[in-house]
């Protein structure tokens, strides 16, 4: 609650707070998701994303059965966005944050929580039926960039050498594209061992 207090400040500040009348005339995409809502800008043709009041994804987070998903703090979240775009060569932009007059998503949190929006370039699928790629091609994709394989996780993959951990690296994350595979949604993490 300490990182979304700090975070409502700074938005605020810093004039990134974003009013819902803004939000409200976007296109909506997915509202499906236990993660966020996902809407489509025109203008500059991307995708929006608003994370439910108080919750922020999920990143990896060891346990005693091994990786898994984890609810994330704010901070963790913005992490994630920039090891997205620094990983991938992803375009994600903080774009702000919303303050939700609705209920919360996680029992006992009340109403008036924080949600960060970002966006990312929209991107076209050549084959609208079949938009995403085959698990297979995932794997050829993320072994190129220096990944191996998790087994036993939730989709998992790293790069041991820099402390990287990507999870839920499955097929609907993914939109094959006319110029090659793009992730869209993937959770990851540094992780930092002790010496």
């Amino acid at each position: 609650m300490e990182e979304e207090s700090i975070l409502r400040h700074w938005t605020e500040e810093h004039g990134h707070l974003i009013p819902s009348t803004e939000w409200e005339v976007l296109q909506t995409i997915s509202n499906q998701t236990s993660e966020h809502e996902v809407r489509y800008r025109a203008a500059d043709h991307r995708a929006v994303k608003r994370t439910w009041p108080g919750m922020f994804g999920f990143v990896p987070k060891r346990g005693l059965s091994g990786w898994m998903p984890q609810p994330a703090t704010p901070g963790e979240y913005l992490i994630r966005q920039a090891l997205q775009n620094e990983l991938f060569g992803d375009d994600i932009r903080l774009e702000g944050a919303m303050i939700e007059s609705g209920r919360s998503m996680l029992v006992g949190r009340p109403s008036g929580g924080l949600s960060l929006v970002v966006s990312q370039p929209w991107l076209d699928a050549s084959d609208p039926y079949q938009p995403h790629p085959s698990e297979r091609q995932i794997a050829t994709y993320l072994m190129d960039r220096g990944f191996e394989q998790l087994f036993g996780s939730f989709f998992g993959w790293q790069v041991a050498d820099l402390g990287i951990v990507v999870l839920d690296a499955k097929n609907d994350n993914f939109v094959a594209t006319a110029l090659g595979i793009f992730p869209i949604d993937l959770q990851i993490a540094e992780i930092r061992t002790a010496a």
